[in-house]
């Protein structure tokens, strides 16, 4: 049996979330949140240590939306009472707005396929076997569990952060981080605290002066703060300009791997090397390929309204949001481009808006000129 929705939303990450609570406020009943694990399934994933680098405040009564929220309504600080959640926390944050809401949500539910219908509807279909269709879809699967595995010859002998557990797991002996912005710094800094011995190969420096104001492309002042105490410890060395290419693994009998730069250095580690690299560009957005176009830097080309340009029906949202030189990969970004979609979702639906609603729906639209910085 195929069951109709108005909009299904998949992913209920804070994109998800944050995105079913506005279409939820502006009247949108017949609504589904699908996700294959759980809500917030990705911070549950994160390493144990692992803290948000934006801090947490509630401050959303004074028109300062904690940075960390999905809703005007809410705010991690207030649920966690921590101004840098951990991932368990957030998760618990998500799960609480969700409830709130009083939308439906399935999860545990993989979706392995969509297409679409004669009428221009998507069709959805789960590993279990139910079926839907639903003239909006709106992906949210964001990016943590898709590393970018492939960035060098022989990557899939590396760790990928995305893979810890907890660094406690980790005993004390000499590793080698491949990277250097957020992800890469926090496994040094967490190793270093272990009483490891901690090699950092890096093609820049990003925590250096000069530093470009964006958090999206450059490291945070927490990080940044982070890194300066554990810059003077002795088992830390930092190389610059260590652009990778490959990482082999060595015919020792005691195991090993030789990790080689563009310029002829190399590095040996008898431990697994750790891919501190980031994501697949697109993140969960691949998993949809053929329903999107995409440009030349591996990002999906959207409309104004956060559409694909291929199939109008079907929206983006979440931290793989790219127009011109926006980038919207924080939480407090691409949480300003909700209520683009929730608009447009209700001119698709024939929804009628009460004067409150559009007054939101106006009011939360970002980057509408060339002044906006976000």
């Amino acid at each position: 049996m195929t069951e109709h929705k108005d909009v299904i939303i998949v992913g209920a990450g804070p994109a998800g979330v944050g995105m079913a609570s506005l279409l939820r406020r502006i009247g949108v009943e017949n609504m589904l949140v699908i996700d294959r694990y759980e809500v917030g399934a990705s911070f549950v994933r994160w390493p144990q240590e692992t803290r948000f680098i934006t801090p947490s405040f509630y401050s959303n009564p004074f028109g300062q939306i904690d940075l960390n929220a999905v809703n005007p309504a809410s705010s991690p600080a207030l649920s966690a009472g921590v101004e840098h959640l951990d991932g368990t926390a957030y998760a618990k944050y998500l799960q609480e707005v969700l409830r709130d809401s009083g939308a439906e949500a399935l999860t545990s539910t993989h979706i392995v396929e969509v297409s679409l219908t004669q009428k221009g509807s998507f069709r959805l279909f789960s590993s279990s076997g139910q079926k839907w269709v639903t003239p909006v879809l709106i992906w949210a699967t964001g990016e943590y569990q898709f590393p970018d595995k492939n960035v060098f010859e022989g990557a899939e002998h590396c760790l990928h952060y995305s893979r810890v557990n907890s660094w406690r797991d980790f005993k004390q002996d000499d590793y080698v981080i491949i990277g250097g912005y957020e992800s890469a710094v926090d496994a040094a800094i967490n190793l270093l605290e272990q009483g490891c011995r901690v090699k950092l190969l890096t093609r820049s420096a990003p925590w250096a002066n000069n530093h470009i104001a964006d958090p999206s492309i450059s490291l945070s002042p927490w990080t940044r703060q982070r890194l300066q105490q554990v810059m003077d410890n002795r088992y830390f060395e930092i190389y610059e300009d260590a652009d990778v290419t490959s990482v082999l693994k060595t015919s020792s009998p005691d195991g090993g791997y030789r990790i080689h730069t563009a310029n002829g250095r190399a590095w040996c580690s008898h431990q697994r090397p750790i891919l501190g690299t980031g994501f697949l560009c697109g993140g969960g957005a691949r998993q949809l390929a053929p329903f999107f176009d995409w440009n030349a830097a591996g990002f999906p080309l959207l409309t104004p309204e956060d559409a694909s340009t291929r199939f109008p029906g079907l929206y983006l949202v979440g931290p793989q949001v790219r127009h011109e030189q926006h980038i919207y990969c924080f939480i407090y970004k691409f949480r300003e481009r909700f209520a683009v979609v929730a608009k447009a979702v209700a001119q698709q639906l024939n929804l009628p808006l009460r004067d409150d609603d559009l007054k939101l729906l106006t009011e939360d639209i970002c980057c509408q000129d060339d002044r906006c910085h976000c």
